[in-house]
């Protein structure tokens, strides 16, 4: 449970660090950790059963037990640690603490007391528990055999399951793609979780409906609808080389406009994904010509109502019995299972599990749930035991819609997560409705909350390895969706598609509101959002206001003043306007000095409001392990950081301090992870001087930087990601040569970025080179030899672009067996580049291959017929005569398509 890492954990290191000096209630608080750790093995058996009322109450009361002894000892701890400060300081500070030392003794007596009281209450909750844990038999929800082979199964393996929509799609493509189709806007319609978003994005992604279209896009409608946010998402995907220009557009009507005219000019195709409202497609309906359907636009909807005689309605049902379990099937028993040993007479677990698609009402998403729920079930007994759950847990019966038993379903599957994956699968309702969620900071977040337990970790795994595990564990339960490496985030790579199984993830918004739901009602986090008007509703303004049991506080959107109201003792803020940046949003001043136990303060997307700076209060938050300053405009840092004496993780993307001098981060012993830190506005001399640092991303822009940097990957940094910027390579020193060759032996080096380093040249390849070196951009560095050869000997090599002049040769060669684990290949602005060879053998898993303004590069080569594993081909702002080689007209097939007949998808056109 939450309450064991959420509460213990602190508490304990609580006692360690701040409360030794309490000697005359030391041992009642030590009692209080012992008790607390005692009662951890109850909750784990207790969690695993949902359907008992009685544990459920002592595990809600033990966790406001717990809650009290951590405000207890953390109130205690400042007041007495600011007092004994003061006292160093001056002989007036002396008489002032020795003024101080009744009200102190007055302090030591009320922490007795309550500690004593949360003994005893914590001793009765303990016995409640052991009585019920005996009988009441709760449903398992791993064995030893269990778990060791759901670590040997990824969620890759459980792909979007597609079952009984074979003809929707056939009959929806002909729509889109018809020329003579008199209306142009169709619409998908039926209710949350018959499977609308999956699709339309099957549509979206058709290969038909890609050739048939000039330019397509994809936006979400969000509850928080926003016209102009919706409209500039749209356009710079059907436009993206006016990106610049149509973000400068605020004016809602001068967008209405340019959308609807470069929808007669262009062929397009727009999909609007879970619109809620008519009023919302009222809004946006001028900018679509209805009248003269050239573009075609594909929305999905829960209300029918929205549809007009100009739409093509299309109701989606629910799946017959047989494809209810034939996808319950692919879910539960994937083939890759049937390695692990024997499976049970399939025909006996056929019958139960055809009863339960019945009790999900043959919907989608929640046989998909109870999939994932069976996937880790050996024998039919555990596939009963989860048929009887089910009755027990759903209040079946005449007068129950199928939208509240999709509910119940969801509710059941959160029940049955293992305890330590319900922290996590909560944490996910504090990020924006259908946002993207990056992996890498997700797994920073989890650790710095204490969600990923120490005892979890298996030989040779990081804490970062459990949360990967996690995560893979929640995508298969199908809780969660995954995305592995896409091209279209790698052009300029963030840190989380590097070396991750998982770029992203996602929420079903069912999923996301049984994360709001739960999370509130567990007293975990609170989400606060904006009305479509942009206020903060006074609900949530009055219960913020006056709830003290406040952990965690997402706040999505202007949040005003709210921290100046808030007196709750927080572990957690999260700020991230969102699409709302261009609303004004309330000024950061001294509002941190009422929330000083915070752990975690992360704002990000602060674009075109007016905060530019941050307080100095922020530097005296005692608690602090995770600041996220991952703003996209730059913000001006108090240069007092070096006082969070508990930081881990520190996010520093476009901030600065005061003045032309560096930020301090001498002092920051418990530093373990900087991400975005920039050589000219931060005190590089200070690296060594971490001895905890594992993970470094920089951006470094002198050699003495560069040098320092290297050396830490040689002696300390568990994982680097460089980036190299405007450096001169001519003519270096042997100093210099010497520090090139450390960097690329070096088995930390992730990532590595270089940027218009003119004279720049790979030394020759060595066994050992580059070992562990996933993803390389190098852009403008004008190399002249064929950069190939060295590059291709990299083993785990996933991603490589090559821009702006990186390569000046005429002609280059992937020879067979190079590039063993290669992805996804760029080559981007190479105007010299004449040919290029592909040898048999070579790239043997490349998925993804672009290629743009490569203007003098002949043809494709013909090496590309031996990949097998391509599956995107984009040409980009490539001569005509290049593509015409590549394409099919009126049944003819160029020159060279016979060498990417096999890629699935082909697209050519702008950026």
């Amino acid at each position: 449970m939450e309450i064991v890492q959420g509460a213990v954990e602190p508490l304990c290191d609580l006692l360690i660090e701040e409360v030794k000096f309490l000697s005359g209630v030391n041992d009642q608080l030590e009692g209080v950790e012992r008790d607390l750790k005692t009662i951890h093995s109850f909750l784990k058996d207790a969690d695993a059963s949902p359907s008992s009322d009685t544990v459920r109450n002592c595990v809600a009361e033990l966790k406001d037990v717990a809650e009290r002894a951590e405000i207890v000892l953390e109130k205690y701890a400042i007041e007495v640690a600011s007092k004994r400060g003061a006292a160093k300081i001056s002989l007036q500070g002396k008489l002032k603490r020795y003024a101080c030392i009744l009200r102190e003794c007055l302090s030591v007596h009320r922490v007795g007391k309550e500690a004593g009281a949360i003994r005893s209450r914590v001793a009765e909750l303990a016995k409640s528990l052991e009585s019920r844990s005996t009988g009441e038999g709760p449903l398992s929800n791993t064995s030893a055999n269990n778990e060791d082979w759901l670590r040997q199964r990824y969620a890759h393996e459980v792909e979007q399951h597609f079952v009984g929509m074979e003809k929707d799609i056939e009959h929806l493509v002909s729509h889109v793609k018809s020329d003579n189709e008199k209306r142009s806007v169709i619409s998908i319609c039926g209710m949350g979780g018959l499977g609308k978003t999956t699709l339309a994005r099957k549509i979206y992604h058709h290969e038909d409906v890609q050739a048939s279209f000039e330019a397509r896009a994809w936006v979400c409608i969000t509850q928080q609808f926003k016209l102009e946010i919706v409209l500039q998402e749209i356009l710079t995907q059907i436009l993206p080389e006016e990106t610049a220009s149509i973000k400068g557009i605020t004016n809602p009507r001068d967008l209405v406009v340019k959308l609807h005219d470069v929808q007669k000019q262009k062929k397009c195709f727009v999909v609007m994904d879970d619109i809620w409202e008519r009023n919302q497609w009222e809004i946006l309906m001028p900018a679509f010509p209805i009248a003269k359907p050239n573009s075609r636009l594909l929305l999905t909807t829960r209300n029918e109502n929205i549809a007009s005689q100009q739409f093509i309605l299309y109701k989606l049902d629910f799946l017959t019995e047989d494809q209810g379990w034939e996808l319950l099937r692919k879910i539960a028993l994937p083939e890759v299972y049937s390695s692990q040993g024997p499976r049970p007479d399939l025909t006996r677990l056929e019958a139960i599990g055809r009863k339960m698609v019945q009790k999900c009402g043959r919907l989608p998403l929640a046989i998909s749930v109870i999939g994932g729920i069976l996937s880790h079930k050996q024998t039919w007994g555990e596939w009963e035991n989860v048929s009887n759950n089910m009755d027990a847990y759903l209040k079946h019966g005449e007068g129950v819609a199928e939208d509240k038993r999709v509910a119940q379903v969801l509710d059941l599957s959160y029940n049955l997560l293992p305890y330590y994956l319900k922290p996590c699968f909560l944490y996910l309702g504090c990020f924006e409705e259908d946002e993207e969620i990056d992996t890498e900071r997700l797994y920073l977040l989890w650790m710095a909350e204490g969600l990923i337990a120490m005892e979890e970790k298996g030989r040779n795994e990081t804490l970062r390895d459990v949360a990967q595990r996690y995560l893979n564990e929640l995508a298969l339960r199908c809780m969660v969706q995954v995305r592995g490496d896409d091209i279209s985030r790698q052009l300029f790579p963030k840190l989380s598609t590097v070396y991750n199984k998982f770029t992203s993830c996602r929420l079903h918004d069912l999923m996301r509101d049984l994360c709001l739901k739960k999370g509130e009602e567990e007293g975990f986090i609170k989400v606060m959002g904006l009305s479509q008007e942009g206020k903060i509703p006074s609900s949530i303004n009055s219960a913020t206001a006056n709830n003290n049991n406040i952990r965690r506080l997402a706040i999505l959107g202007n949040y005003g003043d709210v921290l100046e109201k808030l007196k709750a003792p927080l572990r957690s803020l999260l700020i991230s306007p969102g699409d709302y940046r261009r609303i004004r949003i309330g000024r950061i001043t001294n509002d941190f000095n009422t929330i000083k136990f915070l752990r975690t303060l992360k704002l990000e997307n602060l674009f075109e409001s007016n905060v530019n700076e941050l307080p100095l209060s922020v530097c005296y938050l005692p608690y602090l392990q995770t600041l996220d300053l991952r703003v996209i405009k730059q913000i001006m840092l108090p240069n007092a950081i070096l006082n969070l004496k508990r930081l881990r993780h520190l996010f520093l993307r476009y901030a600065k301090v005061n003045g032309d001098v560096s930020l301090i981060l001498d002092g920051l012993k418990e530093l373990e992870t900087i991400v975005a830190l920039d050589s000219h506005f931060v005190g590089i001399v200070d690296l060594p001087k971490l001895p905890n640092l594992q993970l470094l991303d920089i951006w470094v822009r002198d050699y003495e930087a560069l040098s320092i940097v290297v050396h830490q990957m040689m002696t300390q940094l568990r994982e680097t990601h460089l980036a190299i910027w405007n450096l001169d390579l001519h003519n270096l020193g042997e100093d210099l040569v010497g520090i090139l060759r450390k960097m690329f032996m070096s088995r930390s080096l992730i990532t590595l970025r270089i940027y218009n380093c003119i004279g720049f040249n790979f030394p020759c390849y060595q066994p050992g080179m580059c070992p562990n070196l996933v993803k390389l951009t190098l852009y403008k560095s004008k190399i002249e030899g064929d950069v190939m050869q060295v590059l291709g000997n990299f083993p785990m090599l996933k991603f490589l672009l090559l821009g702006g002049d990186a390569f000046i040769g005429t002609e280059m060669i992937c020879h067979a067996i190079s590039f063993p684990q290669l992805k996804s290949l760029i080559l981007w602005e190479l105007p010299h580049l004449e040919k290029w060879k592909v040898e048999e053998g070579a790239l043997p898993n490349l998925s993804c291959l672009y290629i743009r303004e490569c203007t003098k590069l002949e043809m494709i080569p013909d090496g590309l017929r031996f990949i097998t594993t391509l599956q995107q081909l984009r040409t980009i702002d490539m001569p005509e005569e290049f593509n015409e080689r590549l394409r099919v007209v009126n049944g003819e097939a160029g020159q060279d398509y016979h060498k990417v007949r096999h890629i699935p998808s082909i697209r050519f056109g702008p950026w």
